[in-house]
């Protein structure tokens, strides 16, 4: 019991050293190797085929380019559907999951911007995670919206107003049974400082509404999406709704049917009389019922 204590060390013979020292290098060699040599070109393609496929829209693409880290950018995107408005994008990141992708399935995680600038505003992301490449279920999709022009997306409709919200949403059912769709989801939105244009009346009467801010909320299980939230206000007055969407393919034969208690305000009270509206004495509510498709919907008052 001297109290004597000694430290050991281990000392790592040169050799020993050197072969860690190489070992290292090799592995770090390889890894770039397979990054330099994977077929990015033929995945990108597979992508952009298996996303046209499953979302119904034609997706052309001018120049796409590997980002670092390991993921596709493709640039000047353009989104198109039958009877819709062409959705034009500057940029679309996707950071892919390449083990998952050598593995067999997907992961991305995606950031649209319809212009190229650093703001953080204009632009929606998310997260695309499938059980396989073809996009076979269960698919789930996450993600966020900032701040995006909607005259931009809705040219046909909106002269102005900013959209933002949040969604998350599960698909169970294979994409050979599209028309019985199986999951669940929750997406929110709120728009503000929003115009809207071209809304038919019937007998050539076109009505236009405008509003400080329009909040909205959906709750899908399976092919039917129950309205959580509709409210707005603004000018041409306030107004609250309730009701349901069917979802059908293509998406914009989606069926509509809502009803919406609407208090007028000075601004429609104006335009009432130019289109030969009734115009209730101030406060007055109003309930209308909105129908048909996505693409055409119809106001009855």
């Amino acid at each position: 019991m001297g109290g004597d204590r000694r430290i050991m060390t281990i000392k790592w013979p040169e050799a020993w050293r050197e072969i860690l020292a190489w070992t290292v290098a090799g592995i770090t060699i390889l890894v770039f190797c397979l990054m330099a040599t994977f077929p990015y070109g033929m995945l990108q393609a597979r992508v952009v085929a298996e996303l046209s496929r499953a979302t119904g829209m034609e997706i052309r693409v001018v120049d796409w380019t590997v980002g670092l880290p390991l993921g596709l950018e493709w640039r000047n995107v353009t989104l198109s559907q039958p009877n819709w408005t062409p959705l034009q994008l500057a940029l679309l990141q996707a950071k892919l999951g390449v083990m998952n992708a050598l593995g067999g399935t997907l992961g991305l995680d995606v950031v649209a911007k319809l212009s190229e600038t650093a703001s953080p505003t204009g632009l929606a992301k998310g997260t695309v995670t499938a059980s396989s490449l073809s996009l076979a279920s269960p698919v789930t999709i996450k993600g966020q919206i900032q701040q995006v022009d909607l005259s931009k997306i809705l040219r046909r409709y909106v002269t102005h107003g900013t959209l933002s919200g949040d969604f998350s949403h599960r698909i169970d059912s294979d994409r050979t049974t599209a028309a019985t769709m199986k999951g669940e989801g929750m997406w929110t939105a709120e728009a503000t400082d929003l115009a809207v244009d071209q809304i038919p009346l019937g007998n050539g009467r076109i009505l236009s509404l405008t509003f400080s801010k329009v909040a909205a909320g959906l709750a899908c299980r399976d092919l039917r999406c129950d309205v959580t939230q509709l409210k707005g206000d603004g000018i041409d007055g306030s107004f609250t709704g309730e009701g349901y969407i069917t979802i059908q393919q293509p998406l914009q034969q989606s069926q509509l049917n809502l009803t919406v208690t609407v208090i007028p305000g000075p601004g429609f009270a104006s335009k009432a009389g130019t289109l030969g509206l009734p115009s209730p004495p101030p406060g007055t509510a109003m309930t209308v019922k909105i129908v048909g498709t996505l693409a055409q919907a119809r106001i009855a008052l």
